[in-house]
């Protein structure tokens, strides 16, 4: 469910609109299909959803593993950015950055967190 009338395109656009170091941002589901996806360069958005949804698998056991409860964020630091995952129940959402982001990153995660509360 989103709120206000704004539809989930609306919302995931929104990030984007805000936080200009996002280059792509794609919402995917636990099985790893790519529900919503806006990059601003060509990518494969089904093969991401389902790498970002085994990231999550593996994240999820590594937190509960050294007994820190469940995991609702990680990243990944690459030569040319940043993958930033949150995910909350049985959705994820993932953005892809460059590397001026690293001053962004705790913002990108918070604000990734807040539209997942918002989508249903």
């Amino acid at each position: 469910m989103v709120s206000m009338g704004e539809s989930t395109e609306e919302i995931i656009a929104s990030i984007m609109d805000k936080i200009p170091e996002i280059e792509g941002i794609i919402l995917f589901d636990a099985d790893g299909n790519a529900i919503v996806s806006q990059t601003i360069t060509q990518m494969r958005h089904a093969e991401i959803a389902k790498s970002a949804a085994a990231m999550i698998d593996v994240a999820r056991k590594l937190s509960q593993s050294v007994d820190k409860g469940d995991a609702s964020v990680t990243y990944v630091e690459s030569e040319g950015g940043f993958t930033v995952v949150a995910f909350a129940g049985k959705k994820g959402l993932l953005a892809i950055t460059g590397k001026d982001a690293t001053n962004s990153l705790g913002l990108i995660m918070r604000n990734l967190k807040l539209v997942l509360s918002k989508i249903k």
